[in-house]
């Protein structure tokens, strides 16, 4: 059996978290150093300054982890269909079989080969979903094969042999930059310093936050066997079994326990393929997960179990923002 994620076990041992500094986020700053050279050397030589004949939109996180990107992805593609422009979307595929390989995504993808995101973002929209790590390949063969006015890479921030017109960057509330130490230290990708070179910056807060950005909305959760929604609060009081591949489930816990519900955890790492076995428990109680990890266990045909749809609330200054950008790109 697959084993569960190891972070919780030893950031509760004081010994390595992407939150606080422990002795193996000093014994790991070393290789800091060697990542840094890495980074500074990719970004060099493959950065690409061509423009591109459909504005590309970067939807993308500064850290390592979970901070709500597909969600975003999947608002993007619905906001500017909604607006009557043809979406394209890539996703690169990380995870999968052969992560390399161009595939556009339809009813018949399986998760192992083109990733939960992909099928979920395809599944949630109406937009072109195209599977490729190498975004820039993608990229080519979307606009060459359909009529598209935008395409939306989601985690591409890193990937710079494709040129970006607007960079969205997404980032949790608390502790945005987690113990600001760069990988693998610390959750961020790149120096903090570069933290104020991005000019959208927004927020998965809480739905009380004045910050800017967005907040989930947690009402309603759905059976997975006949897809029956009810109100969530129907789980007050109540314990549960949360079964969850996503990259940073401590928002999401506290979320559900802010609503009144005794979570049993069960994590296991991003975009791990749940098996019938993370799913069996010898006792009655119900089975909760994402819809990211409802994707990949439609197939159980699961009782007792529900999944908490994806959607998000967002702001109006960040649509007023969108509407012009794009507006200009278009027009160019």
């Amino acid at each position: 059996m697959f084993k569960k994620s190891k972070l919780p076990i030893l950031k509760k041992l004081y010994l390595y978290s992407l939150d606080d500094i422990y002795i193996l986020n000093i014994l790991l700053l070393p290789l800091t150093l060697v990542y840094l050279i890495i980074y500074s050397l990719k970004k060099y030589l493959q950065t690409n300054n061509k423009t591109n004949s459909v504005p590309v939109v970067v939807v993308g996180n500064l850290t390592v982890g979970g901070t709500g990107k597909t969600s975003i992805v999947i608002w993007l593609c619905n906001y500017f269909s909604s607006r009557k422009y043809n979406v394209g979307v890539i996703s690169g595929g990380y995870k999968t079989n052969r992560p390399y390989d161009l595939e556009i995504v339809n009813g018949t993808s399986l998760a192992e080969n083109v990733g939960d995101e992909a099928i979920l973002i395809r599944e949630k929209t109406t937009s072109i979903v195209c599977k490729c790590k190498n975004r820039r390949l993608a990229y080519e063969y979307l606009v060459s094969k359909f009529d598209l006015d935008i395409v939306i890479s989601d985690d591409g921030l890193t990937h710079f042999k494709l040129n970006r017109d607007l960079e969205i960057i997404i980032s949790r509330e608390n502790k945005p930059y987690g113990n600001s130490l760069v990988l693998p230290a610390g959750p961020l990708r790149q120096l903090p310093s570069s933290i104020n070179k991005y000019e959208n910056i927004i927020f998965n807060k809480l739905k009380s936050s004045s910050s800017r950005g967005f907040y989930y909305e947690i009402s309603k959760i759905i059976s997975c066997s006949n897809l029956k929604e009810i109100n969530i609060t129907d789980l007050n009081d109540k314990q549960i079994h949360l079964v969850t591949a996503i990259a940073n489930p401590d928002f999401l816990i506290k979320n559900l326990e802010d609503l009144g519900i005794n979570v049993l955890p069960h994590i296991y790492p991003d975009h791990h393929l749940l098996g019938i076995q993370d799913l069996t428990f010898n006792d009655d109680k119900g089975i909760l997960m994402t819809e990211k990890d409802f994707v990949k266990c439609k197939k159980f045909n699961l009782k007792n179990a529900f999944y908490i749809p994806t959607k998000i609330v967002v702001d109006n200054d960040i649509k007023i923002m969108l509407n012009e950008r794009i507006s200009n790109l278009i027009k160019v």
